[in-house]
């Protein structure tokens, strides 16, 4: 199995995704294309997040709503990585 292509890494901020956990002062995201998105991390920043479970946003809303840390797979390879 290859990994992910400069395109997906550079490409993936506008993917749309939904809530799908928390623990842990960490936010679950994903979709059905393969993309999973963990948020969070700092407590003292999560308290920002207000995301509704229902509702589609962007790999770069999440981000920007919930701050702190960010993780992006794509069916199980990370693409993207900051302050964890």
């Amino acid at each position: 199995m290859t990994g992910p292509t400069q395109e997906q890494i550079m490409g993936f901020w506008e993917v749309k995704v939904k809530f799908k956990s928390y623990f842990k002062y960490s936010f679950t995201f994903h979709n059905n294309t393969g993309y999973l998105v963990h948020v969070g991390g700092i407590h003292d920043e999560i308290y920002r997040c207000s995301i509704k479970a229902d509702t589609e946003y962007t790999i770069k809303q999440v981000f920007d709503e919930c701050g702190g840390s960010l993780r992006v797979y794509l069916n199980d390879n990370l693409l993207y990585e900051e302050g964890w």
